[in-house]
């Protein structure tokens, strides 16, 4: 897309005729077109501004808003699809990017670390093992799915909880809840916590969801250090803060390389997030492509789901390979890689044989992948 028609669909976000004050210009990144300059309206939300993309972009896939975020370029946070430029506070040396929405950090708890909650009526006891921990009801999204640890859906009243209603987060040995709905209330031992704060809880704390008084206590396997007296909710900060925040601190162990089945089966896994340490991640090294240059280039995993496409530089000149071609996985549990075939158009092969689109089939060390009729790839750790 060229600067003209970038400058075009900033300027079509509105028809009246305002004040230069009124806009903001940043540079920003939408996918390989990096470092355009854009003039937003001040007044602009990002859900608008992510609209607009959409409709000018026409190589970029539309079919779920849901799919993308915008980010301040060095900070793992979104920003918030409800925020103007203005609640945001952007000034003009903040470089936006335009991608997919990261997913959450799934990170395993050890043992000693679970904690339950006991639903008063029914006294079913749910397990945290993981954080963050959801607490809600299933959706058709694979990932708040993996998240779920405690679906409320068959529970007295659960229904009247929100899909995502909450979740529980660990750290330095202690619990956290935090509300993810603004109009579903939540409760520690009788006082309401604000949305976008966290609140620390602690044994024995009783946890009420929604307005029909759905009750559960909270349980550790010993008791924690209880909170100072006149402890408050702790406010998330806004993302005007976070200009120089690092990415999360917390960062699950590695999974080690894990046996595999024969290349062309297909399984069924769900997506994770799972980020890992430069030293061991998985990598691709590519074999063979048009772009000689290329031949012999690491291709670094090291989040998932990964895409493998037109997206990354380094298939940037393939018009063989599809914008998102394939994407691999990790499954924590089953400590399984696999890839699926994004419907892409020329297909994915392992070892030379097709494999269905939209299937995940798992891969080894030393598996060989095809993007399209030119494009080779080794999987090594």
């Amino acid at each position: 897309m060229s600067l003209i028609m970038l400058v075009k669909w900033v300027y079509l976000i509105t028809k009246r005729r305002i004040s230069m004050d009124d806009y903001l210009d940043v540079k920003m990144d939408i996918f390989e077109h990096t470092g355009q300059r854009a003039r937003l309206r001040r007044t602009l939300t990002i859900s608008g501004l992510i609209e607009e993309i959409l409709k000018e972009f026409d190589d970029i896939s539309q079919d779920s808003l849901e799919k993308y975020a915008i980010y301040l370029k060095g900070v793992d946070q979104p920003l918030s699809k409800r925020a103007t430029v203005t609640d945001l506070d952007l000034q003009p040396q903040d470089e936006l990017v335009f991608e997919y929405k990261h997913h959450t950090i799934l990170e395993n708890l050890l043992p000693e670390q679970y904690a339950n909650l006991i639903e008063e009526k029914s006294r079913k006891t749910f397990t945290i093992q993981w954080q963050p921990a959801v607490i809600g009801r299933p959706t058709a999204e694979a990932e708040h799915n993996m998240m779920l640890a405690v679906d409320v859906q068959y529970i007295p009243d659960g229904m009247t909880i929100s899909r995502r209603h909450a979740q529980i987060t660990y750290a330095d040995d202690h619990y956290y809840i935090e509300p993810l709905t603004e109009n579903n209330p939540i409760f520690v031992n009788s006082k309401e916590i604000p949305f976008e704060t966290r609140k620390e809880i602690n044994n024995q704390d009783r946890l009420t969801f929604g307005k029909h008084d759905v009750s559960m206590t909270f349980t550790t396997q010993q008791s924690t250090k209880p909170a100072p007296h006149g402890t408050k909710s702790q406010p998330i900060p806004p993302v005007s803060s976070q200009h120089f925040q690092s990415k999360s601190e917390s960062t699950p162990q590695p999974p080690p390389p894990v046996p595999s089945q024969p290349p062309a089966t297909p399984i069924n896994v769900s997506n994770v997030d799972v980020i890992l340490s430069e030293a061991i991640a998985p990598h691709l090294i590519v074999e063979h492509a048009t772009d000689e240059k290329r031949i012999g280039e690491h291709i670094d995993i090291v989040t998932y789901p990964f895409v493998l496409g037109r997206i990354l530089p380094v298939l940037a000149s393939e018009n063989g390979v599809s914008r998102r071609h394939a994407e691999i996985n990790f499954d924590p549990q089953t400590k399984t890689y696999t890839i699926t075939d994004l419907q892409s158009t020329n297909g994915v092969t392992i070892e030379g044989n097709a494999i269905l689109p939209s299937t995940p089939y798992e891969i080894k060390v030393d598996s060989h992948i095809g993007l399209g009729p030119e494009v080779l790839l080794k999987f090594g750790m």
